[in-house]
C-alpha cells in the first residue's frame, strides 16, 4: 500500500515559475529569442499585408501627417492571423439597459481577445460619450466604443504601439478641438528655451518644461511658465510694472 506521506521528493523537481524573471536562464533566453523572432515575423506580415487607407491611415494635423492609426479592418486581420477571437463581456449590459429605456450617457466597453481554448490573450477598453461625441446617437456610440475596444486590445496584445497610434476618429476629433486653442508664440517659446539654459532651473523643472514644449503648447500655458520663472507684470500708467516676483528672483541673480 502506497503512503503519500512517505513519498520521496526529488531535489530535481522545479517549482512552478510565477514571475518570468525567476525562470531558468536558458529557458528565459530561449523564450525571449522565440518571441523576438515571432514578433518580427508579425511586423513583416503587417507591413506587407495591411493596406493604407483601408486597414490603417493617417490624417493631417497642424500641417503634418499623423502617426498611422490602426483601423477596424486592420485589427480584425491581425486578430484573425493570430487566431484570436474578440469577445465583449459587458456589451450585453448596455444592450439590456437600452432595451429597458434607461438613459445611457457614457459607454465603456471591454474587449477580450481569446484563443481557441478560451484563454484571454489580450484586453482593451473603448469609451464613448453619447451626447457629447455622437449627438445622442446611442447606436453609433455603441459601435464606436466596440471598435475602439477591439483596436486597443489588438495593439496591446501584439505590442504594436510603436507603429500604430490611437483610433483615427479620435485623432480627428482631438484635432478639431485643438484648432480652437491659441498656440504659444515663437517669442514665448524662445524665451522659455532661454530660461531652461539658466542654472537656477532645477533638473526636474527642466525635464517637465522641456516635455511640454516638445509639443505645441497653448499661449496660456506658456504664459504660466513665464510667470512662474520671471514673475507677473501688468501694464499700468503706460508702462509694464512687475506685480509679483518669479522663481528666478527668489533664487538670486543669474
Amino acid at each position: 500500500m502506497n503512503n503519500n506521506n512517505n513519498r520521496l521528493v526529488s531535489f530535481d523537481e522545479t517549482p512552478p515559475v510565477i514571475n518570468p524573471m525567476d525562470a531558468p536562464v536558458n529557458v528565459f533566453k530561449t523564450g525571449l529569442d522565440r518571441r523576438k523572432t515571432n514578433r518580427n515575423a508579425l511586423l513583416d506580415w503587417i507591413r506587407s499585408s495591411l493596406v493604407e487607407g483601408r486597414d490603417f491611415g493617417s490624417i493631417m494635423i497642424k500641417g503634418r501627417m499623423s502617426k498611422p492609426s490602426l483601423l477596424k479592418p486592420g485589427a480584425e486581420k491581425i486578430a484573425g492571423m493570430l487566431g484570436l477571437i474578440p469577445i465583449f463581456p459587458n456589451l450585453n449590459q448596455y444592450e439590456d439597459a437600452a432595451l429597458s429605456g434607461k438613459t445611457i450617457n457614457a459607454i465603456i466597453i471591454k474587449c477580450e481577445l481569446t484563443n481557441q481554448d478560451g484563454t484571454i490573450i489580450g484586453q482593451g477598453v473603448g469609451a464613448r460619450f453619447v451626447e457629447q461625441q455622437d449627438n445622442g446617437d446611442l447606436n453609433k456610440s455603441m459601435k464606436m466604443a466596440v471598435k475602439s475596444a477591439m483596436i486597443d486590445a489588438t495593439l496591446r496584445c501584439a505590442g504594436l504601439s510603436e507603429i500604430f497610434t490611437q483610433d483615427v476618429e479620435e485623432m480627428r476629433e482631438a484635432s478639431c478641438e485643438e484648432t480652437s486653442v491659441d498656440l504659444a508664440s515663437e517669442k514665448q517659446i524662445a524665451t522659455i528655451e532661454k530660461i531652461l539654459s539658466d542654472y537656477r532651473v532645477t533638473e526636474d523643472e527642466r525635464r517637465r518644461v522641456s516635455s511640454l514644449i516638445e509639443d505645441e503648447i497653448s499661449k496660456e500655458k506658456a504664459g504660466e511658465i513665464l510667470d512662474y520663472f520671471l514673475g507677473k507684470s501688468k501694464f499700468i500708467d503706460g508702462e509694464w510694472k512687475k506685480t509679483t516676483c518669479g522663481e528666478f528672483e527668489n533664487r538670486g541673480s543669474g
